[in-house]
């Protein structure tokens, strides 16, 4: 400590030490960190005093320096279990999954049970899309613990990915089978099985959104050529219901803001609606919202004071369900001859289904016939190509409808581009 002189005898050393560990256990991390800077000082070739600090700073989300203190436990002394297994963490955390794999791999060379290495090795190949040998670990993973739950939900979700529907039910019921509480898993095995549901919980949403929000722009619009604001902005455009300007408009399933930016522009005020906490944070960096509430659409529509006269839902219906709530509660709060613009994945028969995907698709004649029971009239229709999915492009539907009015008789009037 800044102005106290300790001996450094062996015994004094070794109380340093035992007051070093009674911090950190105590979740006195400064006071810590600084106990056993001064021991090495004293003893920079302990592996010991190494890992532990090591320790600290993880704890303290410094992972650059964790890896650094581990490397050099693990320079210092025969190979350990504890010492590879951190340092293997902190390879990961810093992005280097490469080198946690090599350094999980040693782990398994010297403890060859270790369920924690079997996952985590798994977790590695699945991060950098080795499903094969993530599998693998995932199986040895449940072959030393039958119940380890994660390894279940991961073989559930790479199966699948990999359309291999049969093994993929397997693992979701034996998720199920241990959380039956669980609703995600529920709604995920619902798909395969060809039940369509109501709607999907907010569970899945909301720990699907925040998961994936920090890869979210770039996995949808490079890699998957997602561009649906833009191409619901150019149809409301070429469409009947074109206005320079709307009062107060409401983003739906914003997420990280997308659809926001395009649509910023014709809007006085902005507001975005999203289960997503992480895909919030990144709508509110944008800049083009007044107001972000983190709610379900469906709460929201019927709890808020406000009302709009623009409703957008960009690639967010496809975690929805039935619209018939959806739209009588926009219905509500919309201000005289308001616009709901909106996409859709494409059924082409029936109304609406929970595909195997784990997103909902929905016909042509039920949007309009939802639309027709909800006091809205269908201004366009527009195919799309919504993004590719493997090697081809998955079809949907743009679709501009307008608040019809009170008591009006009036058929709406469509305008259908293919």
């Amino acid at each position: 400590m800044p102005g106290f002189c300790r001996s450094t005898s062996p015994d004094a050393l070794h109380e340093t030490f035992t007051a070093a560990c009674a911090a950190h256990a105590d979740g006195h991390l400064a006071e810590a960190r600084q106990h056993y800077q001064f021991l090495l000082k004293h003893a920079p070739a302990s592996a010991l005093v190494h890992y532990n600090i090591g320790l600290v700073y993880y704890d303290e989300a410094n992972y650059e320096q964790a890896l650094a203190e581990f490397s050099l436990a693990d320079t210092l002394a025969p190979p350990d279990a504890d010492t590879l297994f951190n340092l293997a963490v902190c390879y990961k955390k810093v992005g280097d999954h490469q080198a946690a794999i090599a350094t999980y791999q040693r782990l398994l060379l010297l403890q060859p049970d270790d369920t924690d290495g079997h996952y985590n090795l798994g977790c590695c190949f699945r991060d950098v899309n080795d499903d094969d040998r993530a599998i693998t670990c995932y199986r040895h993973t449940l072959t030393l613990c039958p119940t380890h739950l994660p390894a279940a939900r991961n073989l559930a979700y790479l199966y699948h990915r990999s359309e291999q529907i049969g093994l993929a039910i397997e693992y979701y019921s034996r998720v199920l089978d241990q959380q039956p509480e669980d609703k995600a898993i529920a709604y995920l095995l619902a798909a395969l099985q060809g039940i369509t549901p109501e709607s999907a919980p907010d569970e899945y949403v909301r720990d699907f959104f925040d998961a994936y929000a920090q890869d979210f722009e770039h996995n949808l619009v490079d890699d998957l050529g997602y561009d649906n604001p833009r191409q619901l902005y150019d149809c409301l455009d070429r469409s009947s219901a074109r206005r320079d300007r709307f009062d107060h408009g409401l983003d739906l399933g914003c997420g990280t803001g997308l659809g926001g930016l395009v649509f910023q522009t014709l809007t006085a005020t902005l507001d975005g609606v999203d289960l997503s906490a992480r895909m919030l944070d990144q709508a509110a960096a944008k800049g083009c919202y007044s107001r972000l509430h983190l709610d379900s659409i469906l709460h929201h529509l019927r709890s808020t004071s406000e009302t709009y006269d623009l409703f957008l839902a960009t690639d967010v219906f496809i975690y929805v369900g039935d619209l018939l709530p959806v739209l009588t509660a926009a219905r509500s709060i919309s201000r005289p001859a308001a616009l709901f613009c909106f996409t859709t994945e494409h059924l082409e028969n029936g109304t609406y289904r929970l595909l195997s995907t784990g997103r909902f698709a929905y016909s042509r004649s039920y949007i309009q016939d939802v639309a027709r029971q909800t006091g809205w009239q269908v201004l366009a229709q527009e195919s799309a190509r919504l993004r590719r999915e493997r090697d081809t492009w998955l079809l949907g539907d743009l679709w501009i409808l307008r608040l019809a009015p009170p008591l009006s008789d009036q058929q709406s009037t469509l305008s259908v581009c293919t």
